[in-house]
């Protein structure tokens, strides 16, 4: 894949489903969007940005659930990717990569579940995952919530910092509740 000029552009009003369907749609001006989000290895996909995923794009949850629950336990730091939507004309996708970078979820006795060892595993997946499935022809684009920094108890600041270090070929949009 070539290089490119990396921007990281924070969204503060844009509807990140809305955005990346669209973009998938657009023909020669679109591209493949990759939705990048943290999910826990404890088989419980429902809370936070995952809800939002679940009720609009079922398939994600379901393949997460398909995974089960000794895999999740054994394997922080996988990334499963899921296609939900294929423009078949210019093969534009938009593909969740659920990033299982979470170590059980938050509580009393876990304030940061969020393993950073396994946030840096599942981001690299995504990036091999980029350049092993398309080439500099297809447009690809990351677009993701500010995974890891809200339920997983993370540090936004270095979670950008990781960004910018790991998808540095990419042009990241991050979109941030309002």
């Amino acid at each position: 894949m070539k290089t490119i000029n990396q921007s990281i552009v924070n969204l503060k009003s844009d509807n990140i489903f809305d955005v990346s369907e669209s973009l998938v749609s657009l023909g020669n001006n679109g591209c493949t969007v990759i939705i990048p989000h943290v999910c826990n290895n404890v088989n419980a996909f429902g809370a936070g940005f995952a809800g939002a995923v679940a009720k609009l794009y079922p398939i994600v949850k379901e393949n997460y659930h398909l995974l089960g629950s000794k895999f999740l336990k054994s394997n922080l730091g996988y990334t499963q990717f899921v296609t939900v939507k294929h423009n078949d004309k210019y093969n534009h996708k938009l593909i969740f990569a659920n990033m299982i970078s979470q170590n059980g979820t938050i509580g009393s006795n876990n304030r940061r579940p969020l393993n950073y060892y396994a946030l840096c595993k599942s981001m690299q997946g995504v990036n091999n995952f980029i350049e092993n499935n398309f080439d500099a022809v297809n447009k690809v684009q990351i677009h993701a919530p500010k995974f890891g920094s809200g339920l997983a108890g993370g540090n936004w600041a270095f979670i950008q910092e990781l960004i910018k270090d790991i998808w540095n070929n990419y042009s990241v949009f991050i979109y941030h509740n309002k």
